[in-house]
């Protein structure tokens, strides 16, 4: 019996544990969503994915969709436009641009669905927000390997060097734009079943022992053990396993008519309330 309450203690405890750090974990996958949506949008728009190096014939960046280069007078000039494709430089570029360009929405959607906690079940709400951050992942990580691809185009052999090619950057290098996407990838795939796994981590309910007061289902983690009212009974508590109980009372025999107390001792006979005594148990 005193094995059944520890376990029952511990329970309670780990359940009371969970829903606290269950919350704890919600608030912090929120801000970092936030964060990964900036993340992907700073991919999307900036242009240095790759650029000049040490060797470079001139200096210049490339982006997914704009890239500049240094022009006769020494000026930098950047060229394309996100409204009109034809601006951007590889049929690979353009595909890259189109797959940012669907994590960047994924990422925001599922930052603007947390709307819906005030409205709906939070584990709808974790699934729904971490199935578009693994999209926008998927997508991310095809946007990434879709890029380099387009490596041979004759803009970036003026800045890279003829050794260029697909996937081979010759005299350039990779820029921070193209290392924050790859951890933008990881950032994505870790929310998505970070909230995956805080939607399907549910509370078990139990019974609870008809000893220990009216049965009901009782929720773990529904009463906090620290904070227990004297009209609350929380089963395997260190309050109701301290209480022993002392006289136990028959509740449903056919010898409830007088307490066991109440029988004449020898000693009652002397009693001056002995008649007394006698009439009351006759009525």
């Amino acid at each position: 019996m005193g094995k059944t309450m520890k376990y029952m203690e511990s329970s309670h405890m780990y359940s009371t544990k969970f829903m606290r750090n269950s919350k704890a974990v919600g608030v912090l996958w929120g801000i970092f969503s936030v964060c990964y949506a900036i993340i992907v949008m700073v991919v999307f728009t900036q242009d240095e994915w790759i650029g000049d190096g040490d060797l470079s014939k001139s200096s210049g960046n490339f982006g997914l969709w704009r890239w500049c280069v240094d022009s006769d007078n020494g000026r930098e000039k950047c060229r394309g436009q996100l409204t009109d494709f034809s601006t951007i430089l590889s049929t690979a570029f353009t595909a890259a641009t189109v797959f940012v360009g669907l994590s960047v929405l994924a990422g925001w959607t599922a930052v603007l669905f947390m709307v819906l906690f005030v409205r709906y079940s939070s584990s709808l709400v974790y699934k729904l927000c971490g199935s578009l951050q693994i999209l926008s992942g998927l997508c991310l990580v095809v946007g990434i390997l879709c890029f380099p691809s387009g490596w041979d185009n004759e803009e970036v052999r003026a800045v890279c060097g003829e050794k260029a090619d697909s996937y081979s950057l010759g005299t350039c290098g990779v820029r921070w734009v193209y290392l924050l996407a790859v951890i933008a990838f990881c950032d994505a795939i870790i929310l998505g079943c970070l909230a995956l796994t805080l939607a399907t981590k549910k509370l078990k309910y139990v019974e609870e022992d008809p000893a220990y007061g009216q049965p009901r289902t009782v929720y773990h983690g529904e009463i906090n053990p620290g904070f227990v009212g004297d009209t609350q009974s929380l089963y395997g508590s260190r309050k109701s396993v301290s209480h022993k109980p002392g006289v136990v009372m028959n509740q449903g025999g056919e010898d409830d008519g007088y307490s066991l107390y109440s029988q004449i001792t020898g000693r009652s006979h002397q009693s001056p309330f002995r008649g007394t005594y006698q009439q009351n148990l006759m009525l």
